[in-house]
């Protein structure tokens, strides 16, 4: 999957790794039935959607650690979450 995003991306690769190696560590194991965090955490990992409902209901103030407005950064989360769901998909049928 690696090769993939880098051969994609070229020399903004690391923008999209740590979404990749996220999603990795946060899927369930097919032989264990359990994501690699949880074996290593012990816990549930908090996804993006619960940061952000955090950040909304006020438990939390993201803004300040973000350095850019919310905004511009959800609107690039946006997009690379999007990319991460087409990457999937094309690897989901690559697979079959």
């Amino acid at each position: 999957m690696l090769s993939h995003v880098v051969r994609e991306h070229k020399r903004q690769w690391h923008k999209v790794v740590p979404l990749i190696v996220w999603a990795l560590r946060e899927v369930p194991n097919a032989t264990i039935d359990v994501s690699h965090y949880m074996l290593v955490y012990g816990r549930v990992p908090r996804g993006l959607l619960v940061v952000l409902k955090e950040s909304w209901i006020g438990e939390r103030d993201v803004a300040f650690h973000l350095g850019i407005p919310v905004d511009q950064y959800l609107s690039d989360l946006k997009a690379k979450l999007e990319y991460a769901v087409n990457f999937a998909e094309k690897q989901l049928r690559h697979s079959l």
